[in-house]
């Protein structure tokens, strides 16, 4: 901006109130047409009126432009910022934090002035998220802390910020624009929790990051400054990470804040007269959203279900006083979030009760118990199911199918009654096979390897409680019995050797190394054929021989990884002392079996 010999005061302040109002227009309309070869176009342009502007700003006097030192600063600052924000949205990260630094430097003086505050919050801001992106949080963290600290002593003064539209006398001040200068101090203190947020995740204080989140959410239902669909997904979202902690009672409330919200929001919907093309969109949004919380739900049960058992089997004589709403978590709250209790991470005015009375937080002790998770669990799973159909989203419904085997899993571990429990074995078989009749592995063969090992697994379930059943009889074993144990060991076999030759190379060879995921389960699939082998009960010598010589492979496929990859005999230590001693022991019933067959 170059200013004419002999302009006023008031005309060079009138001259920076035009070009900032084009640098606006710039960055917020004409920026979103540039042409994709010129994509920066309009940015560009705006940074060249904005050096202009800082030119004029550095030689401004106080005296005759009825403006303050502080407001000029505060102009200085907000060309200052808009320059560090093009810069970042340019990916010129070094001149970005040149600007940024500048600004700093002008504006903190005046930290608390009210004509400065949000924009020196905004600096702070930019310049924690330009260390993040830079990969240095530690770095980042410190300006975000400094931009909290600053932001809470300036509420302390009880001062309504002043917008640098009130100083160039683009607007006047009102009631209405004073609360609206108000909610950008409180937006511009929501953006700095946010990015602490992110930061303390880069840096694994993982429970800081969860709690910053949490009163991210909270501010922004607070202020009404919220997308409900997004706030949904976050909240829930963020349960995820307290139910892996083992925090039942802060993810089932924040899974039940985000049905609620969503709740809200379909009310809504359902309120709308107009359904044009961005209703059907929206409507399209919210059933693809509640999905996904609906899966949320899904994990919350099944891990409920999943640590029960785990308690129940580790350790049964403290299970009653399991804790479930991490209060034995020791949290240094230095920073004044949540005063060191994590129950106190609460949604003001928002009441959950709803979706809190349907399901427990506390660990299950008996079927009853469970049975009451498996049902809540199995209406969450039809609302995902519903919108993941399988011709259209394969991959979600597939994890969805394999979620509600879990489930029939976790509830089969709390009955005490072996048909019932064989059952609901029974069911997980039809549900998975179903499923694989309708996979192609040579595009679902990751998929495709899970399932074969899980049905391999499950077969394994029944065929021992069938077992269990044959060696409790007094009389003979019905014939019916015999040839059912003898199906399913040939069902689990077949699984597993799926399982295998999927791992297998195009010409049916192990690699000689597998891959560090794939080895456990390799090693326990041919444990299980050598195993399931000898349980199959042969009618003559030429079968059983059969059965021995493929436990003796098994085995000693297990003996041959474990060779060639130490690591893998490290992990698997005890199977592959185990399979050693079979394909010592096998060989010789193998010689006996021939010798006797050649009598």
């Amino acid at each position: 901006m170059i200013i004419p010999t002999g302009m006023s005061a008031k005309e060079i302040v009138n001259d920076l109130k035009e070009n900032y109002a084009k640098v606006r227009r710039l960055l917020d309309e004409d920026s979103k047409n540039d042409p994709e070869e010129e994509p920066y176009f309009s940015k560009y342009k705006a940074k060249e009126i904005l050096k202009n502007m800082y030119g004029v700003l550095c030689n401004m006097q106080e005296a005759g432009s009825g403006l303050t030192k502080v407001q000029i600063d505060a102009l200085k600052g907000i060309v200052l910022l808009s320059i560090g924000t093009i810069d970042m949205e340019t990916d010129e990260y070094t001149s970005c934090e040149k600007a940024l630094k500048e600004a700093e430097e002008v504006l903190l003086p005046s930290a608390l002035a009210p004509e400065v505050i949000i924009l020196l919050l905004n600096v702070l801001n930019n310049l924690g998220l330009l260390w993040s992106f830079r990969g240095q949080p530690e770095k980042a963290k410190g300006y975000l802390l400094s931009s909290k600290k600053i932001c809470e002593d300036f509420k302390a003064t009880l001062l309504m910020p002043v917008p640098i539209e009130t100083i160039l006398n683009i607007v006047t001040p009102k009631e209405e624009t004073s609360l609206m200068d108000f909610m950008s101090l409180e937006k511009a203190h929501t953006l700095t929790l946010y990015y602490l947020a992110q930061v303390y995740g880069a840096l694994n204080e993982c429970v800081k990051a969860a709690i910053y989140c949490h009163v991210t959410l909270r501010r922004q239902l607070m202020y009404n400054d919220y997308d409900p669909i997004e706030w949904a997904l976050n909240s829930a979202t963020l349960s995820q990470f307290f139910v892996e902690q083992n925090g039942f009672y802060q993810s089932r409330y924040h899974l039940s804040a985000a049905s609620t919200i969503l709740d809200q929001y379909e009310t809504e919907l359902l309120e709308s007269e107009i359904h044009d093309e961005e209703y059907l969109a929206r409507k399209e949004t919210f059933k693809h959203r509640s999905a996904d919380v609906a899966r949320c739900w899904v994990k919350y049960c099944l891990l409920l279900m999943s640590a029960s058992k785990d308690r129940l089997m580790s350790d049964a004589e403290s299970v009653t006083d399991a804790i479930t709403d991490l209060s034995n978590l020791t949290l240094e709250d230095d920073e004044n979030i949540c005063g060191g209790d994590m129950k106190r991470l609460k949604f003001l005015d928002l009441n959950v009760s709803k979706y809190e009375e349907k399901i427990t937080d506390k660990y299950l002790l008996t079927y009853e118990d469970a049975r009451e998770v498996f049902i809540c669990c199995q209406r969450w799973l039809n609302i995902a199911k519903d919108y993941y159909k399988p011709d259209t989203l394969a991959s979600d419904h597939i994890e969805l199918v394999q979620d509600w085997s879990q489930s029939y899993a976790y509830l089969a571990f709390f009955e005490e009654d072996d048909e019932r429990r064989a059952k609901m074995y029974k069911r997980r078989v039809d549900m998975l096979e179903d499923l694989l009749k309708e996979l192609n592995p040579t595009y679902y063969l990751l998929y495709c390897r899970q399932l074969w090992y899980e049905l391999g697994q499950v077969y394994s379930e029944i065929l021992n409680i069938k077992l269990e059943k044959l060696n409790k009889l007094k009389e003979k074993p019905t014939p019916h019995l015999l040839k059912k144990i003898n199906m399913l060991c040939e069902k689990s076999i077949e699984s597993y050797d799926n399982f295998i030759a999927s791992v297998k190379d195009k010409n049916g060879v192990m690699p000689i190394r597998l891959d560090s995921d794939v080895v456990k389960p390799a090693i326990n699939a041919y444990v299980h054929i050598g195993r399931n082998s000898m349980k199959r009960i042969a009618v003559d010598k030429n079968t059983h021989l059969s059965y021995v010589k493929k436990s003796y492979e098994s085995y000693q496929g297990v003996v041959d990884i474990c060779k060639n990859d130490p690591e893998a005999a490290k992990m698997m230590k005890e199977e592959y002392a185990l399979c050693q001693e079979m394909v010592n022991i096998l060989p010789l019933k193998i010689k006996k079996l021939e010798k006797d067959l050649q009598a």
